[in-house]
């Protein structure tokens, strides 16, 4: 009895946290779906007296929101793309060379992730400004990868490490290349790994508001985050356009996470059937 008495406290604590975690969300939804003066009801409510799109069609149709949709979603595909790709490398290279010094560049490249992005943006911007970047897709992107390379390389490391080295030696005697057996032996395998090194790239860019507001400005190129503040700016601030624009950005982050957690399943047992 004494168990069971514990099973549901502990069923109880997990239900208010997540209560507690998703008021927030749901009260960002529902005041999207508000009627204007609702907005300002006070004490603030949850209910609705009559359900409305008018919000989403002017974020959709009046404002520039579809185009800071398509920047944020340019840059951080390709800023993904290019953390997991060298990061793969970079990590399988650092998880089975052995040479003086290993431990030490590893180590470094983890270190480099911990300096906040507030101490080395000018520092950045400043070189991305003098090799002409500035205010363009490509500098962001690399600003992005600068802050993800290294932490996803670090990952990526410790994950190949486990990959079982039988496997690529298996391959060498079958007389594979070393890039033979990178791309069809050991990257099946870590598919876990590299999802979950994907998946932190694209959340770090997508929501990153420093970098694209010092990198690319005021102009159309301003990803999401930077492109959310021109309804808080200015005189009267715009919460019901607002909170429509911050439901639609949440959109292509829970459609990642529905697609990848099929594909995450599937590469934990990928390894193990293939030849």
């Amino acid at each position: 009895m004494r168990s069971r008495n514990w099973t549901l406290a502990a069923y109880a604590a997990c239900a208010l946290f997540a209560v507690f975690a998703l008021a927030p969300l749901l009260w960002m939804i529902f005041s999207s779906l508000k009627p204007y003066e609702e907005l300002y009801n006070f004490p603030p409510t949850f209910g609705i007296s009559s359900l409305g799109l008018h919000y989403y069609e002017k974020v959709l149709l009046s404002s520039p929101f579809p185009q800071f949709l398509a920047n944020s979603l340019i840059v951080s595909i390709v800023s993904t793309l290019i953390s997991v790709l060298f990061a793969a490398m970079a990590g399988w290279s650092l998880a089975r060379a052995r040479f003086r010094g290993q431990w030490l560049i590893l180590n470094t490249v983890l270190l480099a992730y911990l300096f906040p992005q507030a101490l080395i943006v000018l520092p950045l911007f400043t070189a991305i400004a003098k090799i002409g970047l500035a205010n363009t897709y490509l500098g962001l992107i690399l600003a992005y990868v600068t802050f993800t390379f290294p932490f996803s390389t670090w990952m990526l490391t410790a994950y190949f490490a486990k990959v079982p080295i039988e496997i690529e030696e298996a391959g060498r005697m079958d007389g594979a290349s070393n890039l033979t057996i990178f791309c069809r032996l050991v990257l099946p395998l870590a598919a876990p790994g590299i999802v979950t090194v994907a998946i932190f790239s694209f959340i770090n860019a997508w929501n990153e508001f420093l970098y694209g507001l010092v990198i690319l400005g005021g102009g159309e190129k301003r990803t999401l985050p930077v492109g959310l503040y021109n309804f808080v700016g200015g005189e009267f601030a715009q919460w019901g356009e607002m909170m429509a624009a911050t439901s639609l950005t949440m959109l292509p982050t829970l459609l990642l996470f529905l697609f990848i957690q099929r594909r995450l399943v599937g590469g934990l047992t990928a390894g193990a059937v293939k030849s």
